[in-house]
């Protein structure tokens, strides 16, 4: 664990970080999902991203189709269970084949970071092309494919001789990033951290105009820019996050902006004269914006005792239960009986006078 609060989530004999915000809607999301199944058989392909997704764009989502999947006739375990007809269509379609069962296996273990969705065999391959966005119907696999799909970017099938449930997680790993995500707290550090500078688009929300423009420039550039390759693409809101892009010269009258950096070498580029995407690449890999390293903020007390104790587990959690316990012995009160004041003087006289 890095900070407090971290959050967890087990299954199946493991525990994994859980991906998504700290709101409340957030985590109420997030258990509903992992509640359900992993893979929701989709008959419908025209609404594949409602399905998957909600429709919401910049998502990511897996689809698996093999033309021999079917669902099993004779009565079965599935059929007693006390699953929903849903559930039960999807377990059957997902044992029918290797590639659905691989597909199955993979999105049950991923499903906390993806989504995953099963074509019916029933959907014609013209209806398939059409929304996989590839065209002519020769270009789908004959034998069934795996794909990553995102709305408005280009399909990405999964190739190879072979595959297996460490093929398609290998797969995920390497393409679960929108080809533009909204960064925040929640997920920088996963972007950040993916071999590959971050470059940041960084807006201000409160200029719909400016900003829906300056968006669309750099997904475009994402998705087929000279450059595309070499990062790890996502916007930013100024507004919100003031603080942290002013460390990298960004100011909000400045905004838009196209910011570089490469977090674990603590390095950015940035240069507010270059107004166009795809100039302000160019002249990153020409050398003309050159690099800068960025400076470290100071702690405050409560930020570096944190540090330092996350630092030293488990030895800094032992010396702080141990100072716990001499702290609470030390305010026990004494158990030794106590003695009676011995009378004083005018007290013995009192008494004989009496």
């Amino acid at each position: 664990m890095r900070g407090y609060p971290t959050l967890k989530y087990y299954r199946d004999g493991e525990f994994s970080d859980y991906p998504l915000g700290r709101d409340l809607d957030s985590i109420v999301s997030f258990g509903e999902k992992m509640s359900q199944s992993a893979v929701k058989v989709v008959k419908d392909v025209g609404r594949v991203y409602e399905i998957l997704v909600g429709g919401k764009n910049g998502a990511v989502a897996y689809v698996v189709y093999d033309p021999e999947e079917q669902t099993e006739e004779e009565e079965s375990g599935i059929d007693k269970s006390g699953a929903t007809e849903e559930e039960k269509e999807a377990t059957k379609l997902l044992q029918s084949t290797e590639r659905t069962r691989v597909f199955g296996q993979v999105a049950r273990k991923y499903q906390a970071q993806g989504s995953f969705g099963l074509l019916s065999p029933s959907i014609d391959k013209a209806s398939i092309a059409k929304v996989l966005g590839v065209g002519e119907t020769n270009k789908i696999p004959d034998a069934g494919f795996i794909a990553r799909i995102e709305e408005d970017v280009p399909t990405k099938f999964l190739t190879g001789d072979v595959i297996n449930t460490e093929a398609f997680a290998e797969f995920i790993k390497e393409t679960n990033i929108a080809v533009m995500t909204e960064l925040g707290g929640h997920n920088f550090r996963f972007a950040s951290r993916r071999g590959k500078p971050l470059a940041i688009g960084v807006y201000n929300p409160n200029e719909e105009i400016k900003t829906s423009k300056f968006r669309k420039e750099m997904k475009q550039y994402a998705v087929s820019g000279q450059y595309k390759e070499d990062y790890v693409w996502g916007t930013m809101d100024g507004i919100k996050w003031e603080k942290f892009v002013s460390q990298f010269g960004i100011t909000k009258a400045g905004l838009p902006e196209v910011v570089i950096l490469d977090a674990p070498e603590r390095t950015y580029w940035q240069d507010s004269s270059v107004l166009s995407v795809a100039e302000f690449m160019k002249a990153v890999k020409d050398g003309e914006i050159e690099s800068r390293l960025q400076e470290k903020g100071p702690k405050n007390p409560l930020e570096e005792f944190s540090q330092l104790f996350i630092t030293y587990m488990p030895w800094s959690l032992f010396a702080l239960l141990t100072l716990f316990v001499v702290v609470f012995w030390l305010a026990l009160p004494s158990t030794d009986p106590i003695r009676p004041l011995a009378p004083s003087r005018e007290e013995e006289e009192s008494k004989k006078d009496k």
